[in-house]
């Protein structure tokens, strides 16, 4: 089969459970050797995705926010290891926490997204100012430098702030004029007036009921600056990375130090081969890129689909790009579970500290004859299997009763969680 037939079988369990719809691309050196798109951009008036689809990045978005900095530093604007003190000179502990710390979430500022008033303020306009008053007067979750990485927000709003304050120009418009019209990214832009008309934007949806969707969340993409707040395109992307690994924007010297250092990717293993790589997820969407290094290969896979299908489907597609063994999922759809059986599997349940959210909760309930999961606002069907384990729709993974617990698997991940109340 060529590369398409076996992308197209690969991805077709994703479309049979409505958890993916979006781009997919890859590029093997200067070339794109696979393109495509599936799936709607608009559920309601029936408009398909295409290869010229605009998706929201999410936290992709710092991949560029991350190059910016270092655009800075290689004109000699900035420096990595300068005090945010430097730049903004009345920031509470500003003295302490220097570029590189923001750059890989090691600062000890807090999330803003775990904040009370997240839920509120993420549906408003916002000004960086705003922003960062939010979290400017709270304490330090630990010293700058002391821990790995504590993702954050408030790292990559700060960062567009002193983007702005260096080069006197805002965000949106430094990135256009000096990443994005140079590299002929014709269709990547910061999304910071929701009023704005774009062009092929794709609407977000989420997996809800067993098969069904709905529209996701609303926010205002202004309060995600610097973080999250970019769209752009498969082809745009495969651009983006191509300039970082020409030079042609930045210094090779530079990417290495951003990849190595990891400011604004992940660098490590997949395929036992070393990969830079980000992902990004936001009412709506989800999507993750992958570059491998030696092999010169691209991978992108953006959605418009809330489920984290998107994140699972990389490593598959990835390994098609690759010549790697890969196995397509065998979900199904059609069986019903025991209804006599259902309610003993309702409950309250909670994870561990090892989670990814520690002790996250999750709400297992009866509904039309079938079994839901709720959990962090999102919503997913759970569908049973042959063998007697359940799909959890929402997050393309299986769970697994035990009792008074389930056991949930997500990729080659494991996780408990114990039952706390009927």
């Amino acid at each position: 089969m060529s590369i398409g037939q076996k992308v197209d079988a690969y991805v077709k369990p994703f479309l049979d459970t409505r958890t993916f719809s979006g781009a997919i691309l890859i590029g093997k050196g200067k070339d794109v050797v696979f393109a495509k798109a599936y799936g709607m951009a608009n559920e309601e008036l029936r408009v398909a995705n295409a290869r010229d689809t605009k998706f929201h990045l999410a936290s992709v978005s710092k991949t560029f926010t991350a190059g910016a900095v270092m655009l800075l530093q290689q004109r000699g604007l900035l420096n990595v290891d300068d005090p945010v003190s430097r730049y903004l000179p009345d920031f509470p502990n500003g003295d302490r926490i220097r570029l590189r710390h923001l750059l890989t979430d090691t600062s000890g500022l807090p999330n803003i997204n775990s904040m009370p008033e997240y839920d509120r303020e993420v549906k408003l306009p916002h000004t960086l100012d705003e922003i960062v008053a939010m979290f400017r007067g709270k304490p330090l979750t630990f010293e700058p430098g002391s821990r790995g990485f504590s993702e954050s927000s408030a790292n990559w709003v700060l960062l567009a702030k002193i983007i702005e304050t260096v080069s006197h120009r805002s965000y949106g418009d430094f990135l256009r004029g000096e990443i994005f019209e140079p590299l002929g990214l014709r269709n990547t832009g910061h999304h910071g007036n929701m009023q704005q008309v774009l062009a092929n934007l794709a609407d977000g949806y989420a997996p809800a009921g067993y098969l069904e969707l709905e529209r996701a969340t609303y926010i205002d993409w202004s309060f995600k600056t610097g973080n999250g707040s970019l769209y752009s395109t498969v082809d745009d992307l495969f651009r983006w990375q191509r300039a970082l690994a020409d030079g042609s924007l930045l210094s090779r010297a530079t990417v290495d130090t951003m990849w190595r250092e990891q400011y604004g990717w992940f660098l490590g293993k997949r395929h036992n081969r070393e990969v830079v790589r980000y992902s990004g997820r936001a009412p709506g969407f989800q999507c993750e890129i992958h570059r491998y290094l030696a092999d010169d290969v691209f991978v992108a896979v953006l959605s418009n689909n809330y489920s984290t299908a998107a994140s699972l489907m990389i490593d598959g597609v990835a390994a098609i790009a690759l010549g790697e063994p890969y196995r397509v999922p065998a979900i199904r759809v059609d069986l019903k579970a025991d209804p006599a059986r259902l309610p003993s599997y309702a409950g309250t349940y909670e994870f561990g500290s090892d989670f990814y959210v520690p002790n996250a909760r999750s709400t297992i309930e009866v509904v039309n004859g079938n079994l839901m999961r709720r959990s962090g606002g999102l919503e997913g069907a759970l569908i049973p299997q042959p063998d007697g384990t359940f799909f959890d729709r929402g997050f393309w993974a299986t769970l697994r009763f035990e009792k008074d617990a389930f056991v949930w698997t997500y990729g080659d991940q494991v996780f408990r969680a114990k039952r706390i109340a009927p």
